[in-house]
């Protein structure tokens, strides 16, 4: 059985990690897409770096860990024996610590940094600035960017998703708000015998798709809806 999971913030929220919007999809007065663009970044580098910089700095308390549902998927794979992808819209790194490894974060991952000039990404746990000089050539000062994906950017990895999507015998959709493109499609490129699976506290606008619908906490549903799986 090819297994395809995708992930969302539902997931991380239980760790304590809030949704990328929160409320009204304001921060500090700005709308997210205001500080989580290509041109916001060309417009106000330092207003974006400090958005980024607050996430980045709550992602690495102590606190933050992942919980049942991150820590099921990843013991799932270990003893799945066909294929198994997790592909995750979440920029956090749980589903790593967790200790899951067919992981594709397609928003990329906040723990990172990538150089606009070269494209090459570093792991970076430190704020971000225009001061901030890139630690393999010191003289370079203010082109690194968190490596995430911004609004209007296209997704990492589209070609491997749409690849194994096609291909899943199940669809197992958890926490995800199915809002987001080209996420939130992905349910309906499945093959016509595919199992599709959503976990969520609520109905989506994509839950019709599912043949499934399991209502509840991920950290909760999850591990149960896996072990039915593996009995």
């Amino acid at each position: 059985m090819k297994v395809f999971v995708l992930t969302g913030a539902g997931i991380s929220a239980e760790s304590g990690i809030p949704t990328f919007r929160g409320i009204n999809g304001l921060w500090k007065g700005h709308r997210v897409e205001d500080v989580a663009t290509p041109a916001a970044f060309t417009k106000n580098p330092e207003l974006v770096h400090e958005f980024y910089n607050e996430r980045r700095r709550q992602f690495l308390q102590k606190n933050i860990q992942p919980n049942a549902a991150h820590f099921a998927l990843a013991e799932f794979e270990k003893t799945h024996a066909d294929d198994f992808l997790l592909v995750t819209q979440n920029i956090d790194p749980l589903h790593f610590t967790a200790g899951s490894r067919n992981v594709l974060p397609m928003h990329g991952q906040l723990l990172e940094a990538r150089c606009t000039v070269t494209g090459k990404v570093v792991p970076w746990t430190n704020d971000l600035s225009v001061r901030t000089a890139d630690p393999e050539n010191p003289h370079r000062i203010g082109n690194l960017r968190p490596n995430v994906v911004w609004f209007g950017e296209m997704p990492l990895g589209v070609q491997r998703i749409q690849e194994a999507v096609q291909n899943a015998d199940l669809f197992l959709a958890i926490g995800t708000s199915a809002v987001v493109y080209p996420a939130a499609g992905l349910v309906e490129q499945t093959p016509a015998n595919c199992k599709r699976v959503e976990i969520n506290l609520e109905e989506t606008p994509k839950s019709d798709a599912f043949t499934e619908t399991i209502r509840g906490r991920a950290s909760i549903e999850v591990p149960k809806f896996l072990s039915r799986l593996q009995a």
